[in-house]
């Protein structure tokens, strides 16, 4: 095997001493570095790719870039750095890269990497490493590693830059994962409140010949689902879980995927079956980040909470909340021109919205579900009710797009059942409206 290409990038003048050593570990450990700067303040004239090369698309010289603002350089040395690595890449010049950096050096390198494909082997050391990296890795298979210094030689940082050069090389040095088949892709998101109910349904999916990308809904899942969609790789979505987008509603930092979440499938034409579960959630990184008026709210008991781990917090929406949800779900399925299947579970949303407990759906506590509300019919989810009387009102009539009332929980096998069988007929051609009411739990919503 060829050894592999590695873009060694970075500030050079405040981080030459460490992007030099990074170079010299990834030849050592059989990569053929090319460093990259990245500089703002000065170019230092030493790199393989230097920063008057990486500023040529911009139409900007080194010495005007100089005179800029740092934030206005910043964005110069960002763009020519993404031109830059795209041509090499699209040049076959780049298997792999790495950066070491501070704010500013992490800012422009992991915007760089973003640039580059899935699989693209990424690195970033970066004291960002240790807070939120959302903003630096964004969709893609980023690597981020914590270097304990931000810059200098020593016995610790020397240790720590090696490994990561090893690291780098190793990854662009695999072996070409082997394509057995070419399955076609289906989409499908997941939280722990739905595991039951989508590994079911992953499970009925590969049986029937197709490839399943399970994305976790933590914002950055339903982005890059989105992203994938958009570019052609899904064939159909089973979006059982939506809870992306009450967080969009609602303005939960946590777990916000965007204003595109559920709308892309939609616009690109493609069949999809979807569903609410965990929707009636609201997710925080923990008890102590939920925002002081719901805290006020949940000891008066006018909201419930339920604790899903240390790191995760989940306060479920009010029945007003409900309805909001709701018509937003509407509108971004409305424009729908593929067969679209909206699946309403009655008897609850996910693991800890449940009238009873039943560990095999997700709830072992005493009682009902944390976040339980009971409908009009005792055994009924009232938030499902409220959904079906808001689709009933705002969901435009249109033959490619159905209701289905389904008297069951989320997580039991039926529901799952009937989604990913209904999603099998949509990809073979056979769908017909009114698929599976035949079952005594299913009914079309009129």
């Amino acid at each position: 095997m060829k050894a592999p290409n590695i873009i060694v990038a970075g500030i050079l003048n405040t981080k030459g001493e460490n992007i030099k050593y990074i170079a010299k570990q990834v030849e050592a450990a059989g990569g053929i570095p090319h460093i990259m700067e990245l500089s703002l303040g000065e170019e230092c004239g030493w790199a393989d790719i230097p920063l008057h090369e990486v500023l040529w698309p911009t139409g900007k010289r080194p010495e005007k870039l100089f005179k800029l603002e740092r934030a206005q350089a910043c964005e110069f040395v960002t763009e020519g750095a993404v031109k830059t690595i795209v041509r090499l890449y699209e040049e076959g010049k780049v298997q792999g890269v790495i950066s070491v950096g501070g704010s500013m050096g992490t800012s422009i390198a992991c915007t760089m990497m973003r640039a580059l494909p899935i699989g693209v082997p990424k690195m970033m050391l970066s004291t960002d490493a240790s807070g939120e990296v959302g903003v630096h890795i964004g969709t893609r298979d980023l690597c981020m590693l914590y270097p304990i210094a931000e810059t200098g030689l020593n016995r610790i940082t020397r240790r720590i830059l090696t490994y990561a050069a090893s690291g780098i090389v190793g990854m662009a040095s695999a072996p070409e994962v082997e394509e057995t088949e070419n399955k076609p892709l289906i989409g499908c998101m997941m939280f722990g409140v739905t595991t039951p109910c989508v590994l079911r349904a992953q499970k009925h999916m590969e049986e029937n010949g197709y490839e399943v990308m399970v994305n976790h809904c933590t914002g950055a899942g339903g982005q890059s689902m989105e992203e994938m969609i958009e570019e052609g790789h899904i064939v159909g979505m089973l979006d059982l879980t939506t809870e992306e987008v009450t967080a969009d509603v609602f303005d939960t930092y946590y777990q916000r995927s965007g204003p595109m979440r559920l709308r892309t499938a939609a616009k690109k034409g493609i069949p999809q079956v979807v569903s609410v579960g965990g929707s009636e959630l609201m997710l925080f990184e923990g008890i102590s980040d939920i925002p002081e008026k719901l805290m006020l709210e949940i000891q008066r008991g006018v909201r419930k909470l339920y604790n899903h781990n240390p790191s995760v917090a989940c306060v479920a929406i009010t029945l007003e909340e409900t309805r909001a949800f709701a018509k937003e779900f509407c509108s971004r399925l409305a424009p729908a021109t593929a067969p679209t299947v909206i699946c309403i579970p009655m008897r609850g949303w996910g693991g800890c919205d449940i009238a009873s407990p039943d560990l095999a759906l997700g709830w072992s506590g005493e009682g009902p579900g944390a976040t339980w509300i009971p409908g009009h019919n005792p055994l009924h989810s009232r938030r499902s009710e409220i959904m079906l009387e808001v689709l009933q009102e705002e969901l435009p009539h249109k033959d490619n797009i159905e209701v289905l009332v389904i008297d069951k929980h989320i997580n039991e096998p039926e529901f799952s059942d009937v989604a990913s069988e209904i999603l099998t007929e949509m990809l073979s051609g056979t769908w017909k409206r009114g698929s599976h009411t035949e079952l005594s739990y299913v009914s079309v919503l009129k």
